[in-house]
């Protein structure tokens, strides 16, 4: 049959009398019709769509922009029934997204954002139609698009603030509009979204029903698609502390596992914002909630993934990503000195938790990559692709701080993981998706541990890592260069400059990510570099990884806020040079400024003109605050220098005529001894041995000059002192 018999005959009735129609009147009667149609359910969607055009959108656009209204009838009647009617299709999505009915959105938002005036007292109806047409728009991108375009967020928002008639409507509407369209939706409307987190957290933290609930899960959902504020921002607000007080009251108490997993959900958004130390503020006991926390979350992701195939565990995807943000927190906290303040028993009370979460996901991905036969082909935006990348994330948190467990375990995934990071980095490249998962970048830490250990390493090789890693720098330094380049030049004196705590902040968030990238896989590069020299000195990944040190280092010489990159360049360069000295022999103008770029990276991480009598040799105040990251580095460097020196006499005599083993002999015979590091002053003396076995006679009268001897004997550097007395060198 043709769709036109299966239409009901009332229904064709209608539209023909809606066709035949000779004026606005003879419509307007025949709505009535139309109305009781709609709601006798005799209608399907192409029933629909024939009495909407029958009725034709501009008839229904003159009702709506009516002013004129019979006499006795209220301002709002012609309004009322053309929105009325178009509520009535808006199970249509051809109707929905069509042109026309988005062009009434300002009228629809203009409607509720007025709905608490005298006016639509006695309207309400229409204000609830307006309400059911939004959300049957808000259903379609193309919908939200054009609420947004028509500023929605900040209507929708004064709404729900202001306790507008039906504003739990509008809190509706917001929420699934963040949650379609993701994080970076209040950009620049970040003044409304605090004072809505703020009034949503108020309603949460006073509810005594069943709603509170639901608030919670909405709650997270603001808190997971928001802005991010500085935490030194948000601790001035009275909100955060009085959910976390709420939700431990909760998670305390008998409730169901629904009830559970929203608590769960959003305690686990809270703490990601203001950080596990945050957390210990508060409470009766914050260190026992925080340890039943984690033992929670640790259960519950043994729950779900112990036994399950990679399907049955995405069936649970959104409470794990919840447990998995919290046993991550507690990992990375596990390595502070909060942690070290709870007691022996609650240290290992939930080591042992963590671990048995971590087993569990480590068996869940020996699972998964029997199951696809240790390849990954799955779509990059398929929920099971976000779940692996999810649980590679906490893989690699817990192996950046702890390897010497489960270490066959972990050798039996190894494989898989990297080959997911190829191929999540291959699908990056190209940049088709925004906000995609970065597994790569999350288990560089984990690398660079593994890398010092003979089974994952040759795991890691045999996967072609190194090759991986190589183009992944070169993707990320292209992303740091052009950062750095758009950046103003340091003032000389920035290191004095007072700063504040909320400006330290701020000024750490705008440091791209690639840079703690670049330095973390040259970690991995330093130490395949030390434990595998024979690979380091045939393979052409390392040839052209020392090409890119000596190439990049000259950037990042003058810029004194990024030591530490500028340290990781070096040292790598340093490492790798030493078996590829044949290549540089003549020393080309590349290599010289490398090389001058990493004498001076060295030369100026100590001083005795900035202690405080002149009398010590200390650490340059350039180099203090990031010495815990630099100090491993400045010794490897020191070694790794020496090293090259022996092969390459035109490194030596540029050092000897650079001025720094004269600055450091002076520097030597200024302090008093004692003044000095033991391994600091170790290391000196090991170079100036290097250098003097290489030009015995240059560098002996530079020794000499700086009261030498006496020097030497003052701070007990007797292997100097023999090579200075060795007839053989004189």
């Amino acid at each position: 049959m043709s769709k036109k018999e299966k239409v009901p005959e009332s229904v064709l009735r209608c539209v023909t009398a809606l066709r035949s129609a000779k004026s606005d009147n003879d419509r307007f009667a025949s709505l009535f019709v139309v109305t009781k149609l709609i709601k006798a359910d005799e209608c399907d969607q192409h029933s629909l769509k024939l009495l909407y055009d029958a009725i034709g959108f501009n008839f229904l656009n003159r009702l709506l922009k009516s002013t004129e209204v019979p006499q006795d009838c209220p301002p709002f009647i012609y309004k009322s029934i053309a929105l009325s009617i178009v509520s009535c299709f808006c199970g249509v999505p051809e109707i929905v997204e069509s042109d026309s009915i988005l062009s009434i959105i300002p009228v629809l938002l203009d409607i509720v954002s007025t709905s608490d005036t005298e006016d639509m007292e006695d309207n309400l109806m229409l204000v609830s139609d307006c309400y059911t047409c939004i959300q049957a728009i808000a259903f379609f991108e193309s919908g939200r698009k054009a609420l947004l375009s028509q500023g929605c967020l900040l209507k929708l928002t004064e709404v729900y603030v202001e306790e507008m008639f039906r504003h739990d409507q509008a809190l509706q509407l917001l929420v699934y509009i963040s949650s379609k369209e993701g994080k970076h939706l209040w950009d620049g409307h970040e003044e409304p979204f605090k004072q809505l987190v703020k009034r949503l957290a108020n309603d949460f933290n006073g509810d005594t029903t069943e709603k509170k609930f639901e608030l919670c899960k909405m709650l997270a959902v603001f808190l997971s698609n928001g802005p991010r504020f500085p935490v030194v921002e948000l601790q001035k607000e009275d909100w955060p502390q009085h959910t976390l007080l709420t939700l431990e009251s909760i998670l305390c108490s008998r409730i169901g596992t629904s009830q559970r997993d929203s608590a769960l959900q959003l305690i686990a958004r809270l703490l990601e914002i203001m950080g596990i130390g945050w957390g210990l503020k508060f409470g009766p006991n914050p260190r026992q909630f925080l340890l039943l926390l984690v033992n929670l979350a640790c259960v519950e992701v043994r729950m779900k993934l112990e036994d399950r195939t990679l399907e049955q565990a995405i069936e649970s995807a959104d409470i794990l990503v919840a447990c998995y943000s919290v046993v991550e927190l507690f990992i990375t906290f596990m390595t502070s000195q909060g942690f070290l303040d709870f007691d022996a028993k609650q240290r290992e009370q939930a080591y042992c938790a963590l671990k048995g979460a971590v087993g569990s996901i480590l068996a869940v991905l020996h699972q998964t990559d029997e199951e696809f036969s240790h390849e990954w082909t799955i779509p990059v935006t398929d929920r099971r692709t976000e779940f692996v990348c999810a649980s590679i994330r906490i893989l690699g948190s817990w192996l950046a701080e702890e390897t010497s467990s489960m270490k066959e375990e972990v050798c039996a995934v190894l494989p898989f993981i990297i080959t997911v990071c190829s191929r999540m980095y291959d699908e990056r490249k190209l940049g088709t998706i925004s906000d995609m998962p970065d597994p790569l970048r999350f288990m560089l830490p984990a690398f660079c541990h593994l890398a010092a250990e003979d089974a994952p390493r040759k795991i890691m090789l045999c996967q072609k890592l190194p090759q991986l890693l190589y183009d992944y720098l070169l993707y990320q330094w292209s992303i740091f260069s052009k950062w750095l380049a758009l950046q103003p030049t340091v003032a000389a004196d920035w290191l004095h400059v007072h700063t504040t705590p909320e400006e330290e902040d701020v000024a750490e968030a705008n440091r791209p990510e690639s840079e703690s990238a670049i330095i973390l896989v040259c970690g991995v590069f330093m130490n395949l570099a030390v434990l595998e020299p024979e690979l380091v000195a045939t393979d052409v990944v390392f040839a052209q990884l020392l090409k890119f040190c000596i190439t990049n280092l000259q950037p990042l010489v003058h810029r004194q806020d990024f030591i530490v990159l500028l340290g990781n360049v070096a040292v790598l360069g340093l490492l790798l040079l030493r078996h590829h000295t044949w290549k540089y022999a003549q020393g080309d103008s590349a290599a010289f400024r490398y090389i001058q770029g990493t004498v001076s990276f060295l030369w100026d991480a100590h001083n005795s003109e900035e202690s405080c009598d002149s009398l010590s040799l200390v650490i340059s105040l350039r180099y203090k605050r990031d010495w815990p990251d630099l100090a491993e580095l400045w010794f490897l460097g020191m070694q790794g220098l020496s090293n090259v020196m022996s092969k390459l006499d035109w490194i030596v005599e540029f050092i000897v005529d650079s001025g720094w083993p004269q600055e450091m002999m002076k520097s030597l015979s200024r302090i008093v001894a004692g003044a000095i590091d033991a391994n600091t002053r170790t290391a000196y003396e090991d170079f100036l041995c290097c250098l003097l076995r290489a030009q015995p006679a240059k560098v002996r009268a530079v020794i000499l000059e700086n009261r030498g001897r006496h020097t030497c004997r003052t701070h007990s550097m007797k292997q100097l002192i023999a090579l200075l007395d060795d007839e053989k060198l004189a």
